[in-house]
């Protein structure tokens, strides 16, 4: 299969890829509260959906994100797994870490790996695995399934869908405009920024890391950029290349990937010229624009 039929698989069928993600198990009596104040998720009542968030410094800049699955009693206390992205999980944990005080809650890795089954047919292709969890990473369905480190090339042989690489799930991912925690938004970036205030961003749980700037924003005002998905004519240029309105850059691609005749990109861009008059262009190429 080629990188586009990769990707029609993954939005149309189904696909499999053995992800980088790290999995950590939280356990500990203070484990939920203790979460609940550190992540963008609320925890107060139990749930058995795989619940999506952030991690944020003090200033409301995201510093990961993460997938927290409920595991329920674990001794005296409770388990959570939480599902970081494998180049930015030192990192998470770190600051985890460094919020972690007098609290009984252990984090400790686990010998893991996520084998991710994405598109409308997901649910058939792991039927033999009812230990699968409802992830949904490109917008179209799916599931994933967390088996020890050795066996995660044979379950994904075993399921019957394509095995698909990196450029073909990077075509899918821009393809239905979902941005990539470290390529597309991180480090210095907002949420509201990078369009994941409704799916990441919990208004109403109370305290947590970063919540205070991220609601002021949120009620009252916007945010300076904002990420969008691009498409154009011709070849894909590199990551790095300015978006321009005019004679003005107004932003810069974030990730790329060629799609037949057409380009398709992630560029973060300033508010204003997205609201101006101005047209963007991408090297002299006029192009189309979507918020994600």
């Amino acid at each position: 299969m080629d990188v586009r039929e990769e990707a029609d698989s993954l939005l149309n069928q189904a696909g499999v890829r053995i992800l980088d993600d790290v999995v950590v198990a939280a356990v500990g009596e203070d484990t939920r509260e203790w979460l609940h104040g550190q992540l963008t998720v609320d925890l107060r009542e139990p749930a058995s959906a795989v619940r999506y968030g952030l991690v944020l410094s003090v200033q409301g800049k995201v510093l990961g994100d993460v997938r927290v699955i409920e595991r329920g009693a674990a001794g005296d206390g409770e388990r959570f797994d939480l599902l970081l992205p494998g180049a930015h999980a030192d990192a998470i944990l770190e600051r985890l870490e460094r919020f972690l005080v007098m609290e009984d809650v252990e984090l400790d890795r686990l010998p893991l790996r996520v084998v991710s089954v994405q598109g409308p047919g997901s649910a058939a292709a792991v039927a033999a695995h009812p230990e699968a969890l409802a992830v949904d990473r490109l917008g179209h369905g799916g599931h994933d399934v967390l088996v020890p480190e050795e066996d995660a090339e044979k379950v994904a042989a075993s399921l019957g869908v394509p095995q698909v690489g990196e450029a073909g799930w990077e075509l899918a991912r821009l393809r239905s405009g979902q941005p990539r925690m470290g390529v597309d938004f991180g480090g210095n970036t907002l949420p509201q920024e990078a369009g994941l205030e409704k799916r990441a961003l919990s208004f109403d749980q109370g305290c947590y890391v970063g919540q205070e700037p991220v609601i002021m924003l949120q009620h009252r005002g916007k945010p300076p950029k904002r990420l969008v998905r691009l498409t154009f004519a011709g070849p894909a240029p590199a990551p790095g290349t300015p978006v321009r309105a005019g004679n003005r850059d107004v932003g810069t691609l974030t990730s790329v990937a060629d799609d037949g005749a057409e380009a398709i990109a992630m560029a973060l861009v300033k508010r204003k010229a997205l609201e101006g008059d101005a047209p963007l262009e991408v090297d002299e190429r006029p192009v189309t624009v979507a918020l994600v």
